[in-house]
């Protein structure tokens, strides 16, 4: 049996995140990853002479004092970042409109009442409520800790009255609220891959938050998403901290009403003297006991029965020399296609299982960094991605895998067919092609059925209805996207938060002194 102070099941950046504040603190701890790469879905795979991160494109919060930044800071680490065209983070494309998304939310205000002055009242309100409700949601996780909540924190809540009262708003029903046309509905919503959803179902506080936190800030590792990750794992390592890939948990040990040990596929038993935090899927953790005692009834429903976000298609390219993205239209930034204009629509049949001209988003990593380490010198890597239906390629899988490569084919010709609306030659310069279903992403990240972001983020399962940090098993927490929230900087703030939780420390502040850390014994 191994020891350690803390154990950290999966080597997301949320259990990453953990595991670094954890070991700046001066604690031994142990990270467990069924994968051989960190990262979860900011991984970076290559393949032949071409790298892939494997589903993150871009990332917020990462400007001064911001949550990147202050795990960085508190860790003692640098990260640098570049920032997309101020011009335009993200271009989204509609039958109707082509339009530029710059920073800065009044810039955003400025150009959508230049191009569409008539819907002058409509465009002021939605920025408006937007601002407000960004700002209402900044000024409630200030004051209350949402997934670790005191009965204290409950007198805060009345002065948020407007976010109560939006609690169960959908977009759609700010964009019927406000007045906006069709057109505008679809371009507002163009970021909609960000949480994989359309506007009838995302929580407007979710799409508030997130288009906010771009407008103020878009950024790319300057030395890519593999840089980032490394730099946390060797935060840990370098404090004595171990991160064990290819180590998947198979059996979660839970006895007396706490969690006794994990043990993983290689027969190896793995013992927390003070807690075990799990970067798992909540459902994935709560089948790993093996018992059906082992948590209340009430507790098993909490944890298992959410809804899962969709699952995705992605298709990663290698172009060799001779392609110029700028040709192209592509650049330092995001593009968003809807070749049908109406994302209700387009997503109720795609998930449907129509895949006919489907929207995709595209994004050219070598544009937003030229530093080496993701192609051969003067080419570039393409990745574009799409939501899909999950069970086809399941039972696929199980049963026929020559069907199911041949529906993995047909998909990928699918996609290309919108890819080619922007790059008709694109097989010409094409080196190096790989793309993955939602079984792939559920056999390399671990993530059930494929899902994006963990819950859906509905306005059932957003806010206060998120699962939270704490189980009611004491020395079992949380840290996941479902935990807290998905995305690069929620994740890292979920762990940062759940190592407050649970040594009582300040990590969002300015470290202290640092601890030496004590040698560990395997």
């Amino acid at each position: 049996m191994k020891s350690f102070d803390y154990v950290i099941l999966g080597a997301g950046l949320g259990g990453l995140a953990t595991a670094a504040c954890l070991a700046r603190q001066g604690h031994e701890v142990a990270v467990l990853e069924k994968h051989y790469l960190p990262g979860g879905c900011c991984h970076t795979f290559d393949y032949g002479e071409y790298s892939f991160c494997a589903d993150v494109h871009y990332i917020y919060q990462c400007g001064l004092g911001q949550t990147v930044d202050r795990l960085l800071d508190y860790l003692d680490r640098d990260v640098p970042f570049n920032s997309l065209d101020p011009d335009c983070i993200d271009r989204v494309i509609t039958p109707e409109v082509d339009f530029k998304i710059p920073l800065g939310w009044e810039n955003l205000r400025t150009r959508l009442l230049a191009k569409f002055p008539a819907e002058r009242v409509a465009i002021d309100r939605y920025c408006d409520e937007i601002s407000q409700l960004h700002r209402e949601i900044d000024l409630l996780v200030s004051e209350v800790h949402l997934f670790d909540r005191k009965w204290s924190d409950w007198l805060k809540l009345p002065k948020y009255l407007n976010l109560f009262a939006k609690r169960d708003w959908t977009l759609q029903d700010l964009y019927n609220h406000v007045g906006l046309s069709p057109k505008l509905q679809n371009l507002l919503a163009g970021q909609s891959g960000d949480y994989a959803l359309p506007p009838n179902q995302i929580s407007v506080l979710t799409h508030a938050s997130l288009v906010a936190n771009y407008a103020d800030g878009a950024y790319y590792p300057q030395h890519h998403f593999k840089h980032l990750v490394d730099t946390i794992v060797d935060a840990i390592t370098r404090r004595g901290g171990v991160v064990q890939l290819s180590s998947p948990v198979e059996h979660i040990e839970v006895c007396d009403g706490q969690v006794q040990h994990v043990t993983t596929a290689d027969g190896d038993i793995y013992h927390a003297k003070q807690a075990y935090i799990s970067d798992l899927d909540p459902k994935l953790t709560v089948e790993l006991m093996h018992n059906d005692a082992a948590v209340s009834p009430q507790e098993r429903q909490r944890l298992t029965g959410y809804e899962y976000s969709a699952s995705a298609f992605n298709i990663y390219l290698g172009l060799d020399h001779r392609f110029e993205p700028e040709r192209y239209g592509i650049g330092n930034w995001n593009i968003w296609y809807y070749p049908t204009g109406n994302l209700n629509q387009a997503y109720q049949h795609q998930l449907q299982g129509d895949l006919r001209h489907p929207w995709i988003f595209l994004s050219c990593p070598t544009m937003k960094s030229t530093e080496p380490g993701m192609a051969p010198p003067g080419h570039h890597v393409l990745e574009i991605v799409t939501v899909c239906p999950y069970e086809p390629f399941k039972q696929l899988h199980k049963t026929d895998l020559q069907l199911y490569k041949a529906k993995k084919r047909e998909v990928y010709t699918e996609l290309m067919t919108s890819v080619r609306d922007f790059i008709p030659d694109v097989d010409a310069y094409t080196r190096m092609k790989i793309y993955g279903t939602p079984t792939t992403s559920e056999y390399y990240l671990g993530q059930p059925q494929g899902n994006i972001y963990g819950a859906k983020l509905i306005p059932q399962q957003v806010g206060l209805n998120r699962l939270g940090y704490k189980t009611e098993l004491p020395n079992l927490f949380l840290v996941g996207a479902s935990a807290g929230y998905p995305s690069v900087p929620g994740t890292i703030g979920n762990g940062m938060d759940v190592v407050e939780l649970i040594t009582g420390q300040s990590v969002w502040q300015q470290p202290e002194a640092e601890v030496s850390p004590q040698p560990i014994e395997a």
